[in-house]
């Protein structure tokens, strides 16, 4: 094997490395969206089942005077507004995790195509390395042990 070769994969082993490390952080930073879109999708969830359950009671409520009836709407709007504005909050979520998601893809592609060059060039080194010793082997008198001293007579 050639120090250039040593070098190469030296080289190469760092860069893979270092997408690894890219890759990871990447793909934790893809988890943390998700987390956060789970959550945000929960406190919709949430409110949407406090909508449901206050238009209930409005149901079974008969006699309710004028006064009451407009703070009972007033609060129905304002939570119609939180309902609008957190599936807002859900689909910028959703965006910021697809997002992050390509990100991680397109780091998680490049790691492997960068391992498969390193696995390439270590196999070309592997192979470099064993018709070096062919041809050390090749190029012994026949008949001789190299391991045996000089033994004339």
């Amino acid at each position: 094997m050639t120090a250039d070769g040593k070098k190469r994969s030296a080289k190469l082993a760092k860069l893979v490395s270092i997408a690894e490390s890219e890759e990871r952080r990447c793909g934790a930073l893809t988890g943390r969206f998700r987390r956060i879109l789970e959550e945000q999708e929960t406190r919709l969830g949430e409110l949407n089942a406090h909508r449901r359950n206050y238009a209930e009671l409005s149901q079974s409520v008969q006699d309710i005077d004028a006064a009451r009836w407009k703070d009972y709407q007033g609060f129905m709007n304002r939570l119609d507004e939180a309902l609008r504005a957190q599936q807002q909050v859900v689909a910028n979520s959703e965006m910021n995790l697809e997002k992050h998601r390509q990100v991680w893809l397109q780091k998680r592609k490049r790691l492997k195509s960068l391992q498969r060059v390193l696995d390439s060039c270590r196999t070309d080194e592997i192979r470099s390395a064993d018709k070096k010793e062919q041809r050390r082997l090749d190029d012994l008198p026949a008949g001789r042990n190299p391991f045996q001293g000089n033994d004339n007579g």
